[in-house]
């Protein structure tokens, strides 16, 4: 499934796909829409709003259990290479 992300603004419940999508072809759509209602209503299709923030609540969900800068593999197992 090839994905693209675009932003829009619905009118009379509708929303214009971009020239990219082909007729006829099957989607999957997600629907997005901003925290509060009143915002996304008061926003004009020619404003380029700011890029989406993750919601505070997901704060602390994430724990790491490893070092990201720590080799994947032990050193002995890049002879396996050669």
């Amino acid at each position: 499934m090839h994905a693209i992300e675009f932003e829009a603004v619905a009118h009379q419940h509708s929303v214009r796909l971009p020239d990219q999508v082909p007729d006829g072809v099957r989607l999957r759509v997600l629907v997005l829409m901003e925290e509060s209602v009143q915002d996304a209503g008061a926003a004009s299709p020619t404003v380029v709003s700011k890029l989406n923030k993750p919601s505070p609540r997901l704060a602390g969900s994430v724990v790491m259990h490893d070092d990201l800068l720590a080799p994947a593999v032990p050193e002995e197992a890049w002879s396996a290479l050669q």
